[in-house]
């Protein structure tokens, strides 16, 4: 069976690159469910998640920004970003794993305040927790 490698991001762990099987079962199993597939960047790469984390109540993994840096979605559950073909998924080439590592190389947990916010800390970094509602 063909192989793929990817960078997986898992909630509250820093992104590690793995081989998996290049098969929908696999990538199911990795994600917790059907699988849904963004392509947030420019680049040739896909965030490969699971369709019903947030109907699954999956914990908030990490957020997504848009160009001008504002928060416009944060991905549940653990996800992996891959290389693109034509019409299928392929390994991450190397150039874009470090660039993607380098982009999510913080955990982030999320904590909803006694008055309703929602507030995320990028553990290990010197930034201010920032308020996402």
């Amino acid at each position: 069976m063909e192989r793929m490698r990817v960078l997986l991001i898992e909630p509250l762990e820093k992104p590690r690159l793995v081989e998996i099987d290049h098969d929908l079962d696999t990538m199911q199993a990795l994600v917790g469910g059907p699988i849904s597939c963004t392509y947030p960047w420019e680049d040739l790469v896909g965030l490969v998640h699971c369709d019903t984390g947030h109907d699954q109540g999956l914990p908030m993994n990490r957020m997504l920004k848009d160009e001008n840096g504002e928060i416009y979605n944060i991905v549940p559950g653990v996800f992996f970003i891959c290389g693109l073909t034509e019409d299928s998924f392929c390994s991450l080439p190397d150039e874009l794993a470090e660039k993607f590592t380098e982009l999510f190389r913080y955990p982030e947990m999320y904590m909803r305040t006694m008055d309703g916010h929602v507030v995320c800390f990028r553990l290990g970094s010197n930034e201010a927790p920032i308020q996402i509602i």
